[in-house]
């Protein structure tokens, strides 16, 4: 819907062409979609898709003349769901021609070929688009099948990362590494919080550089703590995000809002599922009569192979 009544009770209700145009038009910043490269990228038209955790036994014994067989192989099936996403819009823009923003509107008989479309397709729907994505679903997401006729609240297009990881801890399959209540205004506190972390990942995976999900909150309170307790150079190269002595840096996710939830895993373990994944930046334009409607739909999903090679915190757990 078009809201413009601000725009008429201040420069009326009629167009004068004074030069006003589409520069003419601010909007604010949006978030920028940065969790998604938290992930491995895989194109699927499945919209289960399936794999197999392939766990082995040990095979070395001491040695003896009879046969002491000792080996085992147990596969442990995954699926990572993916869900289908939508965009519905329609508006009149007949309702701008006799305001300032008249210059959004045409001369031609079809409104599809106005100015119009072009500025509200790609200043707002794409954009906005992606920005509902990374604020609302791909971490805070919570799966809530739609009611039929009612557009569906925020956060419910699909299952997001907080309650994925916080589902495989209750199966088991994730055990939380114990940090505290991370406090941002301590920054110093914050640095020794993500070293203890980063020491009590399985040492297997120690040498594997692994990018550490937060939220952008903590991500500067460490900075700052890292200066302060290391200096700005160390060993003659600056810390920067990476926890010193250690393979994992920190990247601040704006979907991560004021959590205390922080997590890494070899980036190979983390999937994210994407179908019909151009239609994220297509938009299907019909008018009927003198409205304009606008819409697109596409699939995506996110999930680990190996939730047993996750590594979290104990914070923000239901």
């Amino acid at each position: 819907m078009l809201t413009i009544t601000d725009v008429v009770s201040q420069f009326g209700s009629y167009y004068m062409n004074n030069g006003q145009n589409l520069q003419r038009l601010f909007t604010l910043l949006r978030s920028a979609t940065t969790t998604e490269s938290m992930f491995t990228p895989i194109n699927t038209d499945d919209t289960l898709w399936r794999a197999a955790k392939s766990l082995f036994s040990r095979v070395v014994q001491p040695f003896q003349k009879q046969w002491t067989p000792l080996a085992g192989v147990t596969f442990v099936p995954v699926a990572i769901q993916q869900f289908k996403f939508k965009v519905d819009a329609n508006e009149y823009p007949d309702e701008l021609e006799a305001t300032w923003l008249g210059f959004l509107d045409g001369e031609d008989i079809d409104r599809k070929a106005w100015p119009f479309v072009k500025w509200y397709c790609e200043v707002y729907l794409i954009p906005q688009i992606k920005q509902d994505i990374e604020l609302n679903e791909i971490y805070q997401g919570v799966f809530v099948a739609p009611t039929a006729g009612t557009p569906g609240a925020a956060g419910t297009s699909m299952n997001g990362l907080k309650v994925t990881i916080n589902g495989h801890i209750t199966a088991g399959r994730i055990t939380p590494i114990t940090t505290g209540a991370i406090d941002i205004t301590n920054p110093e506190a914050v640095v020794d919080q993500m070293e203890a972390f980063a020491d009590g990942i399985d040492k297997r995976y120690w040498n594997i550089p692994m990018m550490l999900g937060c939220s952008e909150g903590i991500e500067r309170a460490f900075n700052r703590g890292q200066e302060r307790k290391y200096g700005k150079n160390t060993k003659g190269g600056e810390l920067g995000n990476k926890i010193n002595n250690t393979n994992i840096t920190l990247l601040g996710l704006p979907s991560h809002n004021a959590t205390q939830k922080i997590w890494c895993t070899p980036k190979a373990n983390a999937i994210m599922l994407r179908k019909k994944l151009a239609n994220q930046t297509k938009i299907q334009v019909e008018s009927v009569d003198r409205l304009l409607k606008f819409f697109t739909d596409f699939w995506m999903g996110i999930g680990f192979i190996i939730p047993e090679i996750v590594f979290t915190n104990d914070r923000d757990l239901s």
